[in-house]
């Protein structure tokens, strides 16, 4: 995916039959505003004038801010997050991973390049999730079970060769989004610590915090 999220979702957005014109217009305009300022720091004024609407059309549309930014939200789960799952999935896929640590320092990097690439969307998308159930369901339900799949296939494989401990698939998981999700979500989304990030560092940390204990 040469493209960030903020220019495919613009495509998509221009692209959709299922918009009206100014309806396109508000979502580029708000993509792009809340990618330059932020969810917080961006007013619906700023998107009408930008959009080149009413900001009674927003109101109209989407009724708050917040209903806009959850329409663009889902449209990022249902149109984006299969195109970079299958872009994911074909690297992966394409190389062999002699280690269990090779493969965890490839997917870690690969997301890292992804994240930094999208960061401020990132942010928005990770603070929106933390509090609004409803979202945090649609995404499980339509794809947690691919990605499920994945890293349950490679934990089996690299505990038959012997380089894993035989622990439970689902505690494995559980293990692997506790420590490398959520250290993604508090360095790039929760906190300031992207800025002065090591990243050689930081990866060979979060490989060992996750490894240990389950080495065989």
């Amino acid at each position: 995916m040469n493209k960030n999220i903020i220019e495919e979702l613009l495509e998509q957005t221009r692209v959709s039959k299922r918009e009206t014109e100014k309806l396109s217009q508000i979502d580029e305009a708000a993509i792009t505003l809340f990618a330059e300022r932020g969810f917080a720091n961006t007013s619906t004024k700023a998107i009408a004038t930008k959009a080149n609407v009413s900001e009674g059309t927003i109101f109209k549309h989407y009724k708050t801010k917040e209903h806009l930014l959850l329409s663009i939200l889902l449209k990022f789960i249902n149109v984006m997050l299969p195109v970079m799952k299958k872009e994911i999935f074909s690297k992966l896929n394409a190389q062999s991973f002699p280690t269990f640590e090779s493969l965890m320092r490839f997917f870690i990097l690969n997301r890292l390049t992804f994240v930094r690439k999208n960061h401020d969307v990132f942010k928005v998308f990770v603070k929106e999730l933390i509090y609004n159930d409803a979202l945090r369901a649609d995404l499980l339900k339509a794809h947690s079970g691919d990605i499920t799949r994945f890293f349950y296939e490679q934990f089996d494989h690299y505990k038959e060769s012997g380089q894993i401990k035989p622990i439970e698939n689902a505690i494995l998981m559980r293990r692997f989004l506790k420590v490398v999700l959520m250290d993604f979500i508090w360095v790039f989304a929760l906190s300031e610590a992207y800025q002065n990030l090591n990243e050689e560092e930081w990866i060979s940390q979060l490989i060992d915090s996750y490894l240990e204990g389950i080495r065989a």
